[in-house]
């Protein structure tokens, strides 16, 4: 609850103070521009704060107290783990976006109250911003049946990938998790970016427009690859995470949570 209450007056404030500073030199009433900036710092917050969640996973199990209450619990590892998995990836989720709403109520209300501002709330926006394009429903008018399902399945496949891999150095390290795992998430779009465009001259999803006039979609080399590798990737994550969880200890080293030498 008061991780709720704490989200709720962030948001506020927040949109309070981008309001107050983007409203300089113009009316007191709300724009497109305005309500697009103000919904700027929540869609970025809620991205980020997500996957420090997801690299936080047993962060609270640190100390050996409650490390050891989690080990002694009556429960099989598989639904520790998934327990610890559902809170970081469902209700801190839920937490960050229903403070979310509230404070953007809040501020709603504030400002309708002392400026006599209308009621334009920005979550439309910011959920518009978090739904990739792919799922916009009016792309599979004019994309080929086979061209949508692949990019909506790459797309799926990207999101348990980046899913897996925080939860894998969520598990694996004991400190700097989030800023381990954003390296190698960088890491890996670069070296895949350089290595199937810049050398080996593959594409992904992409439009072509022949001598008629009309553009074809097309899934490229690249697509299918990835289509195939991220799953396996992401299955591999998870695997090596719970794997990870398994051997847990009570006293375990300052920086990993998995004992190398000794296995």
């Amino acid at each position: 609850m008061a991780c709720l209450v704490g989200y709720s007056a962030l948001f506020f404030l927040a949109e309070l103070f981008i309001i107050s500073i983007s409203s300089t030199g113009r009316p007191r009433g709300y724009d497109d521009i305005l309500m697009n900036s103000v919904a700027d710092f929540p869609t970025i917050f809620i991205l980020v704060n997500i996957l420090v969640a997801l690299s936080m996973i047993f962060f609270n199990y640190e100390k050996k107290a409650k490390r050891e209450a989690l080990l002694m619990l009556p429960a099989t590892n598989l639904e520790k783990y998934l327990s610890a998995m559902f809170f970081v990836t469902v209700v801190w989720t839920l937490a960050v976006f229903i403070g979310f709403v509230v404070g953007d109520t809040l501020r709603m209300v504030v400002r309708s109250v002392i400026y006599g501002n209308e009621w334009i709330s920005t979550v439309p926006i910011v959920l518009e911003r978090l739904t990739p394009d792919a799922f916009n429903t009016r792309r599979w008018i004019v994309e080929p049946a086979l061209f949508t399902a692949a990019e909506i399945f790459y797309l799926i496949s990207m999101i348990v990938w980046i899913h897996s891999l925080y939860i894998f150095f969520g598990t694996l390290l004991r400190k700097y998790a989030f800023v381990v795992a954003t390296a190698a998430l960088i890491l890996s779009i670069a070296l895949t970016l350089w290595i199937g465009y810049d050398k080996l001259q593959l594409n992904m999803f992409y439009g072509t427009t022949h001598g008629d006039g009309v553009l074809v979609y097309e899934v490229g080399a690249l697509g299918y690859i990835l289509c195939v590798i991220l799953p396996l990737l992401a299955a591999f994550n998870y695997w090596a995470s719970f794997y990870i969880f398994k051997g847990f200890q009570l006293i375990t080293n300052k920086w990993f949570n998995y004992d190398i030498l000794k296995r």
